[in-house]
């Protein structure tokens, strides 16, 4: 349940992550958060912080969730050895935390095929719109989602940019199904 703290401000926040086709493809993993991330600061395996604009959490519902040791995840960092392992689907941290600070259970959304619409600060928009626009139906049109050193999908076109992501960063989370706004986006997860 959302915790609104003191702030009745929050009371209509909406969550950056919903399912829109995920009867059959979906499923939500309970995950253990690692013992390492700082929920008040947000700070990745004691390295980089979340710092999302607007963000109100340190982790956002629709970030990308990296698989460590046995069922626990972070925030992905981009870093070469990160694997996707889905999407976080609770608020953690800040103002707007569905998670008690002396739980670690969180849920992390999996399926390839399932089909989600992410609101923004959950995704990095700096190339989305100009890679859906020349996106023609191809394979190296195709727009995919990697995961920024924040956890945020950002967006790249097929071909050498999909290749580049397998050599590096391993398989993309997610490809774009479309771009509806800056604030807003339906992404098709593939992990």
């Amino acid at each position: 349940m959302l915790q609104l703290g003191r702030n009745l401000a929050n009371k209509y926040q909406r969550r950056t992550l919903r399912v829109l086709y995920g009867q059959t493809q979906a499923y939500p993993y309970a995950a253990q958060l690692s013992s390492a991330f700082v929920r008040t600061g947000g700070a990745i395996e004691g390295t980089t912080t979340t710092g999302i604009t607007g963000g109100k959490a340190a982790i956002l519902p629709g970030l990308v969730a990296t698989k460590l040791v046995g069922e626990n995840v972070t925030v992905s960092g981009a870093a070469d050895d990160d694997r996707p392992f889905g999407l976080f689907a609770n608020y953690v941290g800040g103002e707007l935390s569905d998670i008690p600070t002396d739980q670690t259970g969180v849920g992390v959304w999996r399926g390839v095929g399932s089909v989600y619409e992410i609101l923004a600060p959950a995704f990095d928009d700096t190339t989305a719109a100009t890679n859906a626009s020349n996106e023609v139906g191809t394979d190296t049109t195709e727009v995919y989602g990697a995961s920024t050193v924040k956890g945020q999908l950002v967006f790249t076109t097929g071909g050498a940019g999909y290749d580049a992501m397998l050599a590096g960063t391993g398989p993309p989370p997610a490809r774009l199904i479309k771009y509806l706004s800056a604030n807003a986006v339906i992404v098709e997860l593939l992990v």
